[in-house]
């Protein structure tokens, strides 16, 4: 099984922005603190923050186990469960986690509070400082 947490730290609203990711499971333990360029909302980075741990699996063929996903967002949870978000803004984001998710076996995303997210946040403000940077 693996547990994929991420997590995204924004400078302002719209402003700069990082994404941290952890991967853990059978002899795997992967972090990524990762810079985004140009401008973003919380919850634009946020849903990028889970788009790219999912592509991170696909890319890196670890998509045949049981796959727990965990975000401090709400808004990521919520909509990738029901498959349904109201901004036209979230949309693509949406849509291109749900495509990506369809190549994982078996898969689960839930929210947690942003206390028991702390490693994916920590690699998050790391990426929000090379973004400044």
């Amino acid at each position: 099984m693996l547990k994929v947490y991420s997590d995204a730290a924004v400078n302002g609203n719209p402003g700069s922005a990082g994404i941290g990711i952890v991967i853990t499971g059978a002899g795997m333990y992967t972090q990524l603190a990762l810079p985004l360029e140009g401008q973003w909302d919380n919850h634009t980075a946020e849903f990028e923050a889970m788009r790219l741990a999912i592509s991170w699996l696909v890319e890196n063929d670890q998509t045949h186990s049981i796959t727990q996903f965990f975000t401090d967002s709400q808004v990521v949870a919520r909509s990738i469960e029901k498959k349904y978000v109201k901004s036209e803004t979230f949309k693509p984001y949406l849509n291109e986690c749900l495509a990506l998710l369809e190549s994982i076996s078996y898969y689960e995303i839930n929210w947690i509070p942003e206390k028991q997210n702390k490693g994916a946040d920590n690699l998050a403000k790391q990426g929000l400082q090379k973004a400044i940077r």
